[in-house]
């Protein structure tokens, strides 16, 4: 058994992920990853915002393409990696110490929202050279996107937020009726 130090992030992407070689040519995605906890006021007993924690995550080769591919500013994820501490120094010249998450798995957090789940499918491998096999559902210039899927996944979220809109609008008009029945 391993005795790194794992951990599990629940939380939200704080800004786009960014994709960028590293001196040996091997793409890393950088993700950075806020968590704000739900505090409660035993005052009050009232649920509020506490503050929020912001985490630096490396997602390495293939993840970080997919999470690049995947992620947005905002989106709700969980992320499964391993602590990393690292050692530079500053531009005022002091050595700095910082620690990192090193993904493992990433996804969307969907208690808070629906995703859709694209599976890149493998490459065909050849007698001849397998090293050098494209993936059947990337299209020249490299892009790993489904139009058509996206759109259907479009037009569903569409049926989702119409029936949410019309059930927020049979709420509303409830609830004026039942104000209106009121007498002063």
């Amino acid at each position: 058994m391993s005795q790194g130090g794992y951990v599990t992030l629940v939380g939200f992407v704080a800004q786009d992920p960014i994709q960028r070689p590293t001196k040996d040519g091997v793409l890393v995605t950088d993700l950075r990853v806020g968590a704000t906890p739900r505090v409660q006021d035993r005052v009050t007993n009232q649920w509020r915002d506490g503050e929020t924690s912001y985490y630096d995550v490396a997602c390495w080769r293939r993840l970080g393409d997919h999470v690049r591919a995947s992620l947005h500013k905002g989106d709700p994820v969980m992320i499964k990696g391993k602590f990393r501490s690292r050692t530079y120094t500053d531009k005022a010249g002091v050595a700095r110490t910082v620690i990192d998450i090193v993904a493992d798995t990433v996804g969307h957090d969907l208690n808070r929202g629906v995703a859709n789940y694209l599976r890149q499918h493998r490459p065909a491998v050849t007698e001849g050279d397998p090293v050098t096999a494209e993936p059947q559902d990337v299209a020249e210039g490299g892009d790993m996107i489904d139009e058509e899927a996206i759109e259907q996944f479009g037009r569903e979220l569409d049926g989702l937020r119409e029936a949410e809109v019309a059930t927020q609008a049979l709420e509303r008009d409830q609830a004026a009726d039942a104000t209106a029945s009121v007498p002063f």
